[in-house]
């Protein structure tokens, strides 16, 4: 064999090691891609943890809950004379700072029925994984009638799972844990209305211009609460309260049976209507009408009887005739 023969053999032995060694790698690449799919395949259909305290779901119980025409929650009665509005985040550690610290206070206020509590739910403002899911999973449990129930398990996971507290598996298992229809919150996942409420929330906080200053804000009938704290909440809320009740018109008390009766008993001062006469009180009136009115008034005669023409007139109405000694004695 010549060494050319040679050096070309030696060529082709190099090629097809390498290209052993590129199936090799390729294969190893394979098998790994699998394996970490299968893993995934698994997670994803594996029952994540999804606790859901008992005293978060008991907090709202006997408030009224509701949407408002924008598709915000609301929480206590929509007639209430204060407004409490919040622009918050599922993904945003303020806003659950918020929560813990301050909402606690605002659902007390709902349930003494002094506030109406609006939630404006938008998403970004925070680095927690997928805060768009949470806000579609708590919007969609308000469908189900436990918006507030869902917003405070997703900030209480929010503490609890912080590097991935809004997985798809975890907020499905969520749904099933708070007894709810699991098939109509998918339904309800990526609906046109959740689409809607999500937009209409995104540009409410835009509408604010200056006085939208992140996650949260925080109004109380209408205007900014710049730092809101507690104290800082409650004495907007307290003012808000004091100004409305300052500027209701004053109504005159409402009569019950009781204070009527207890009007009617009380005497009469001032008697504006001439009393209501009794056939008693007519016939007494009417006596004393009559013995008071004079007798010289009588313009007619009275009316002769037979007994009456029998009697002589005469004396009465003639002069007595003169006798002779009566004239002497009249001289």
């Amino acid at each position: 064999m010549t060494k050319t023969s040679r050096t070309r053999d030696r060529r082709k032995a190099r090629e097809q090691q390498r290209r052993r060694n590129q199936l090799t790698t390729i294969a190893i690449v394979v098998v790994i891609v699998a394996v970490f799919a299968a893993i995934l395949f698994i997670t994803a259909n594996q029952p994540a943890e999804a606790p859901t305290p008992e005293e978060l779901v008991a907090e709202y119980e006997g408030i009224p809950v509701s949407f408002d025409d924008r598709g915000f929650p609301r929480l206590g009665d929509p007639t209430a004379p204060v407004e409490v509005v919040e622009i918050s985040s599922f993904d945003c550690p303020h806003c659950r700072e918020f929560h813990e610290t301050v909402t606690p206070s605002l659902v007390e206020r709902a349930r003494a029925g002094d506030i109406v509590f609006v939630y404006v739910p938008i998403w970004g403002t925070g680095g927690t994984p997928n805060g768009e899911g949470a806000a579609r999973a708590a919007l969609c449990a308000g469908e189900q009638g436990r918006f507030w129930e869902m917003h405070s398990i997703l900030f209480h996971w929010q503490g609890q799972f912080p590097s991935n507290p809004f997985s798809t598996n975890r907020l499905t298992t969520g749904i099933e844990n708070l007894g709810l229809d699991v098939g109509a919150f998918n339904a309800c996942f990526s609906s046109e209305k959740t689409n809607d409420a999500l937009e209409a929330a995104r540009q409410f906080a835009i509408s604010k211009g200056e006085d939208f200053i992140g996650t949260p804000s925080v109004y109380v009938n209408g205007v900014l609460i710049s730092s809101p704290g507690l104290e800082e909440v409650t004495a907007a809320i307290d003012e808000a309260l004091a100004r409305v009740r300052r500027d209701e018109p004053t109504e005159a008390p409402e009569m019950t049976p009781e204070a009527t009766a207890e009007a009617t008993d009380k005497p009469m001062v001032e008697m504006t209507e001439e009393p209501e006469m009794t056939p008693e009180a007519t016939v007494e009136a009417a006596t004393v009408e009559s013995t008071e009115e004079p007798m010289a008034e009588m313009t007619e005669e009275p009316e002769m009887t037979p007994e009456a023409t029998d009697e002589p007139m005469v004396e009465a109405t003639e002069e007595p005739e003169m006798m002779p000694e009566a004239t002497q004695e009249a001289e």
